[in-house]
């Protein structure tokens, strides 16, 4: 087993980090509701999800919920700026970092006691670092295991620090929703409520033979086994992983989108690949985009790279990522 017995995994997460850069760049979206992408929302601010706007929306329902949300283009190259010199700040905090995406990453500190002090304090200087150096919120959350140092970061946004205990960790996590557990979306969270589970603390009364005729066999081991916080993943960058690939549905037909909307999807679809590349150790040379139209036809593109990597910037500045 690979878990530590104190609370030493920090999982670090910028707040709605598009729509952030923005209102940090454009002193005029301060306070304000603020959308990223026009056809189609790519991100919000707090202000505007506050109205029930989300990402993947339309545009058209996500200004009808918000009109007076202020709409903006995408621009990869801020974001892209940001992200370098977050991910700096954590390589200064700790050589132990796992990038999940652009703008969230798994840090380990344990052993880092003497020299930089306690998690808590760790994860303070942490988000004062990004604040100062980077001028962006970033929400953090402390716990034993990657899943609950996760679930404490969601529970904590927006931009804010929690600690989860290790003599807590149950106690902190069973009233939470069954969407909490990951890997529960809509489809099975409403599977789960026609049983009448609606906590982690129903899944965790179950046995796993009881939740495999509702969700599944490898589902059932899953949330049987995060229920009760057993996750023995020690981060890392060296996990293998069996496929390499990512897709994106660009919303109903009808929702137009701008080119500069496309190539944020694009990327976002590059970074989810990559990092699972560079956590399963592995590099590739040749990049494939596939689309499927509203028509069922369908069109595949590829480029090959003169040398492999597993970087996500040499990957999406490929042509065929770029147009």
């Amino acid at each position: 087993m690979f878990v530590s017995d104190s609370a030493a995994i920090l999982h670090a997460d910028l707040d709605s980090f598009y729509a952030s850069v923005e209102q940090r760049d454009d002193p005029a979206l301060r306070g304000r509701p603020v959308i990223v992408g026009g056809g189609v929302v790519l991100a919000a601010s707090y202000e505007a999800k506050a109205f029930g706007v989300r990402t993947a929306m339309g545009g058209g329902q996500a200004r009808a919920l918000c009109p007076q949300a202020i709409v903006v283009p995408p621009r990869m190259s801020a974001y892209s700026e940001a992200s370098r010199h977050v991910f700096e700040v954590f390589h200064d905090t700790t050589p132990v970092v796992e990038p999940l995406s652009v703008d969230e990453a798994f840090l380990d500190v344990s052993g880092l006691g003497r020299v930089s002090g306690t998690p808590v304090e760790i994860a303070r200087r942490l988000r004062e670092q990004v604040s100062e150096q980077v001028g962006l919120p970033i929400t953090v959350g402390i716990a034993r295991t990657k899943f609950l140092a996760k679930v404490a970061s969601q529970v904590a946004k927006p931009d804010g620090l929690l600690l989860v205990p290790p003599d807590r960790e149950l106690a902190f996590l069973h009233p939470l929703p069954v969407r909490r557990l990951w890997g529960v979306g809509a489809k099975t969270a409403e599977k789960l409520h026609a049983h009448g589970i609606e906590t982690v603390a129903d899944v965790a009364e179950l046995p796993e033979s009881a939740l495999r005729p509702m969700v599944g066999g490898a589902m059932a081991r899953q949330l049987y086994a995060l229920s009760r916080n057993i996750d023995r993943r020690r981060v890392t960058t060296g996990v293998r992983r069996s496929s390499v690939g990512a897709q994106r549905a660009l919303g109903r037909r009808g929702n137009s989108m701008s080119a500069a909307e496309v190539d944020v999807v694009v990327v976002n679809l590059v970074d989810r690949i990559t990092r699972r590349m560079r956590g399963a150790g592995r590099t590739g040379r040749t990049v494939v985009l596939r689309l499927r139209f509203d028509d069922f036809g369908r069109a595949t593109r590829s480029h090959t790279l003169p040398r492999a990597t597993a970087s996500t910037t040499r990957s999406w500045e490929c042509p065929l990522c770029s147009w």
